[in-house]
């Protein structure tokens, strides 16, 4: 899969995902942190990256959930693909949605992260690992 970054603003880091055929898979945010130069980053830098899928359990979740965690990042650690809207919603993980959509205020979300996380999982049954390109 490749994830191509194209919006880093000060709500989030905002990407494409797309699976291996090249077809756009949904939209993705990312928990932004900002630079001293004033512009903004993800935790995952650009790279290829192995996802693994696990039972993973996010704090403030009631039980464990599946997902692909982002290995081999260097200094952290449960990085995952997970259900969000907001850049709020995310230390690092990677949020998916069907659409970005920007609000009244200003701020940047996704949309619809619940069924698009159901498909992105949905869309990998059978697969245990697969190669994360990041680019952007």
């Amino acid at each position: 899969m490749k994830l191509v970054r194209n919006q880093f603003r000060a709500d989030g880091v905002f990407s494409r995902l797309y699976n291996d055929n090249g077809v756009p898979q949904c939209y993705t945010l990312e928990h932004s942190y900002a630079n001293l130069d004033g512009t903004f980053s993800a935790k995952i830098p650009t790279g290829q990256w192995v996802c693994v899928r696990g039972i993973h359990q996010l704090q403030g979740m009631l039980k464990p959930f599946e997902t692909f965690e982002i290995t081999g990042v260097p200094g952290h650690t449960n990085l995952l693909f997970h259900m969000g809207n907001f850049d709020g919603n995310s230390e690092g993980c990677i949020l998916v949605g069907d659409s970005i959509v920007t609000q009244g205020d200003g701020v940047q979300m996704v949309t619809n992260s619940v069924h698009t996380f159901e498909d992105f999982m949905n869309s990998l049954s059978g697969v245990t690992e697969f190669m994360l390109t990041v680019e952007g």
